[in-house]
């Protein structure tokens, strides 16, 4: 079974190394119980680049010799213009599993730049990112994510974001929504909500 991480290298600097490492972890811990996961600092090479970097890791957990590989990529975000709220009964990706067919089909449905997956009428993600809602005073992320990614933890621990149910028919009572990953700070990629089709 492979999983990926996706990390932010900017100007010579891992960003949020301590929650991907956390996050690599629960997936040892979960799927190779009693092995010792990867550590990302002594395996991430120490690099004086500047820009800003999407590194990618893809790690394998069949094994006790659990192998990675990692890929640098210069990192530009994709246009996101339009979404489209996608309904489905039932969705798993509570792991940064490499195996994305469950959410890519979900993709090919519309014909948006991109999707909000609704599990239930519940709001939970995007197709690569995390959601979060700005109501005119405060920013909202839905408490029912598929993975609770790294840049969303590091809000809720700082205060930024706050969770609450949201369900598609509250769209209409923000104002706009930021997509967020561990590329995309808040408040980087917003659209107004009149740009999700739901």
């Amino acid at each position: 079974m492979r999983f990926i991480e996706s990390i932010l290298f900017k100007d010579g600097r891992y960003i949020n190394l301590p929650l991907h490492q956390a996050r690599l972890d629960g997936v040892f811990a979960q799927f190779l119980s009693g092995h010792d996961s990867h550590d990302l600092e002594q395996i991430l090479p120490n690099l004086k680049l500047a820009g800003t970097y999407k590194v990618r890791m893809v790690y394998d957990v069949d094994s006790e010799d659990a192998t990675y590989d990692l890929e640098f990529i210069e990192y530009q975000a994709r246009k996101i213009e339009t979404l489209e709220v996608v309904h489905t009964a039932s969705i798993h990706y509570s792991y940064k599993y490499e195996d994305r067919s469950s959410i890519d089909s979900l993709l090919r449905e519309s014909s948006a730049d991109d999707i909000i997956i609704a599990v239930k009428n519940k709001l939970t993600d995007g197709s690569y990112f995390n959601l979060a809602f700005w109501d005119g005073t405060f920013w909202f992320t839905p408490n029912t994510p598929l993975l609770n990614g790294v840049r969303r933890t590091q809000l809720i621990h700082e205060g930024r974001i706050k969770e609450r149910e949201i369900q598609v028919d509250d769209l209409s009572a923000f104002e706009k929504v930021s997509l967020i990953n561990a590329m995309l700070d808040l408040g980087q990629l917003e659209l107004p909500i009149s740009q999700i089709k739901s």
